[in-house]
């Protein structure tokens, strides 16, 4: 064998490593919905020897209003939240990447500057300002912050830079208008990246937890991650309900696997194609 094949052989076992060490705790999770408290302590990592669909039942027949309720936000505010991400960026890395004007360069340099400021520094000033407009347990709070998304605009604005001005020049001559341009040629050639991020956003907007938890008090408009770890306090006082903490994590995964097997060619697409040639 070539040193060429060698390293082949090297990368894929590392790469198979990885994909066992991030899907064996998922395994995990699945197989311990289907356990009994008894047998996940006595058995966690192995297979059910009497699967039950009890937890289930239990989650969702306990406080199930609750339950869906929580569930209907967190669609709710992850998918607005993601169509607003997606236009605002869309429209700023328009403007970055097509059009000139005085000091673009160094707004956008200034713009990525922000990017490396922790976000927990912002949550201080920002619930004083949100107290203050009475956006406090809305839904108003979880879905605008944060719409102006700096990674999106510098991964679209990366994008649309690759697409030819021509394109743009002959859509002007055509009489077309700049919202036209921007809607019927920059956004349909621009729907890999764009479905890419919208992966990426929804993952970080379901998964949200320290935002919603310090913004909202309310239990109606409390999204699913919220709600989730507070299984184990109405279980349990004195033991923490592992089996129904796996179970809620199941039922929460389910949205995520969706969302990634209907945008994946996208994010496949966004991966391989390097650019709009010429």
């Amino acid at each position: 064998m070539t040193s060429k094949q060698w390293q082949q052989i090297i990368i894929h076992l590392l790469l198979a490593v990885v994909v066992v060490f991030s899907v064996y705790p998922l395994l995990i999770m699945l197989v311990g919905s289907f356990k009994t408290a008894e047998e996940l302590s006595a058995n966690p990592a192995g297979l059910p020897h009497h699967p039950t669909f009890d937890n289930y039942l239990r989650l969702f027949n306990y406080n199930s209003n609750t339950l869906v309720r929580s569930f209907i936000n967190s669609i709710y505010v992850s998918t607005a939240h993601t169509i607003l991400t997606i236009l605002v960026s869309a429209l700023a890395a328009f403007a970055f990447a097509k059009y000139k004007f005085k000091g673009r360069s160094w707004m956008f340099v200034a713009l990525l500057a922000t990017m490396m400021v922790p976000g927990e520094l912002s949550i201080p000033p920002l619930y004083i300002m949100f107290s203050r407009i009475g956006w406090l347990n809305s839904y108003a709070v979880q879905i605008f912050p944060g719409i102006a998304s700096v990674f999106a605009m510098f991964m679209m604005r990366q994008y649309m830079l690759s697409i030819p001005d021509a394109l743009i020049e002959a859509a002007k001559m055509d009489g077309a208008r700049h919202w036209r341009i921007f809607s019927s040629i920059i956004l349909p050639v621009s729907s890999p990246v764009i479905g890419a991020l919208a992966i990426l956003t929804f993952l970080h907007k379901w998964n949200d937890f320290l935002w919603p938890l310090i913004m909202i008090n309310k239990q109606k408009f409390m999204p699913i991650m919220v709600i989730l770890p507070t299984l184990n306090e109405k279980d349990s006082v004195w033991s923490i309900p592992w089996e129904l903490i796996m179970t809620g994590c199941v039922v929460v995964t389910l949205p995520l696997i969706i969302v990634f097997l209907r945008f994946q060619d996208k994010f496949m697409s966004s991966v391989t194609m390097g650019a709009v040639k010429e």
